[in-house]
């Protein structure tokens, strides 16, 4: 496809979100002068990504219309969501806001929604990837997807070359008959190397994620649309694996087993620094972390021999599936300029718009047609790319009491308080409690 082709795409979707607005009657153009189909006024937008590498993919989009001002306001990522709820209450929000699944929940009722009468359901699934479905809501589209950060599996090369290692794991199970090899101990018997991360909670990054992978991988989406509205778990729910138990079950116990001393999987336990920390120090093998993390490990040990690679799948499930954080802009249901908000959510998420964002970041768009563009210059970039295609979300309530919950989950489990399927089921009575909190904000 060529740039021209790239731009009269970008420019079309632009505009077929602005014009079915205009004329479904959603948006009203009284008092717009001159070309009422080119998006005009200044719009500000709210995401947490560093500002300067946008700046230039800002500059662009506004080339549509000397009447159009974009200004980008970067939020600390910590107490944006915060932010932007207080921000909504007050009526002082911006006109839109780059926001991930996790934040659908809490924020869905302040988001001008897209009737799928005016943008066809299918079209968006035709446009963006299938984990992007989550911002498909019963009464239209949320957010218009932008960027993916799928969790990915770094190794590190000279650990395993030592052992004989031509290449990593490409399932889960792989890793039990690898341990001995890449779990290495000192004389007094703690662990001096180790080969992965897994088992417990707070002192592995992403445990949450990576938990996420495991679930979804064995068709557990842990939270779901209420068929009366809202929210509600699904936890509990998953169907029967192997030797009676549960999926999930079957998960945590292979899960925990990482951490159990007692097992051949044996390879993590509380006193090792967190696994990031043990990766960028060369003694741990396998790190499973985001795509966005790439120039942060490089500059943590710039001499790091490490690689990355699709993140380990279930032997035998029937799809390839990853977790990820999937990126979209939302359009402020209170914003007194939603008519070229359209328009700039339209023209920033396909087309060259959409892939200099995504360049920028260094991170997948979210777009069908760039994925297939797969770069051929930087093998990390080509890896995160494959993982984007199969990359999923779960609908989290709220990021930091479902921290507490897993994180309760893990240890309930790994100090044998609770069988696993009673913790599991304590679990889903915890997320429960988290929805009606959600919804009194819609």
């Amino acid at each position: 496809m060529t740039n021209f082709q790239t731009i009269l795409i970008a420019v079309f979707l632009a505009f077929f979100v602005f014009a079915v607005l205009i004329f479904s009657g959603l948006i009203k153009i009284g008092g717009l002068s001159g070309n009422s189909a080119v998006p005009q006024g200044k719009i500000v937008i709210w995401g947490t990504f560093p500002e300067g590498e946008l700046a230039k993919v800002f500059e662009d989009a506004t080339a549509v219309s000397k009447d159009l001002l974009i200004n980008y306001v970067r939020k600390p990522e910590a107490t944006y969501e915060q932010t932007l709820l207080e921000a909504f209450a007050s009526g002082t929000g911006p006109d839109l806001f780059i926001l991930s699944a996790d934040m659908i929940a809490r924020n869905e009722g302040f988001i001008y929604k897209l009737p799928f009468a005016n943008y066809p359901e299918k079209t968006f699934r035709d446009s963006f990837i299938d984990g992007a479905d989550i911002f498909l809501a019963p009464d239209g589209v949320i957010g218009f997807p932008i960027v993916v950060d799928p969790m990915v599996l770094y190794y590190n090369r000279d650990l395993l070359s030592n052992e004989g290692l031509s290449q990593p794991p490409l399932y889960w199970n792989e890793l039990f008959a690898l341990n001995t090899r890449l779990t290495t101990e000192n004389p007094d018997g703690s662990i001096a190397r180790s080969m992965v991360g897994l088992g417990l909670f707070d002192n592995i990054n992403h445990a949450k994620d990576i938990l996420a992978t495991l679930f979804i991988q064995n068709g557990n989406g842990i939270m779901s649309r209420a068929p009366t509205g809202g929210y509600m778990p699904v936890f509990n729910e998953a169907g029967v694996s192997s030797g009676g138990k549960t999926a999930t079950e079957a998960v945590l116990d292979f899960y925990t087993d990482f951490a159990n001393p007692s097992t051949e999987a044996y390879s993590w336990n509380r006193v090792l620094p967190n696994t990031l920390d043990m990766f960028t120090s060369g003694r741990l093998a396998f790190y499973l972390g985001r795509a966005s993390e790439l120039f942060k490990i490089q500059s943590m040990n710039p001499n790091l021999s490490f690689d990355v690679t699709s993140i380990l799948q279930t032997k035998g499930a029937p799809n390839k599936r990853t977790f990820g954080a999937i990126y979209a802009i939302a359009v402020n249901k209170r914003s007194p300029n939603a008519t070229a908000g359209f328009g700039v959510a339209g023209l920033l998420t396909a087309g060259d718009n959409a892939k200099n964002f995504a360049t920028a970041l260094s991170l997948p768009p979210a777009s069908r047609a760039l994925l297939s563009q797969r770069p051929t210059d930087n093998p990390y970039i080509f890896t995160f790319f494959d993982s984007a295609v199969f990359t999923r979300s779960w609908l989290d309530p709220n990021t930091k009491a479902t921290d507490t919950v897993f994180s309760g989950l893990i240890q309930n489990i790994v100090s044998n308080r609770y069988q696993t399927n009673d913790a599991i089921n304590k679990a889903h009575g915890e997320l429960g409690l988290l929805v009606p909190a959600v919804q009194v904000t819609q």
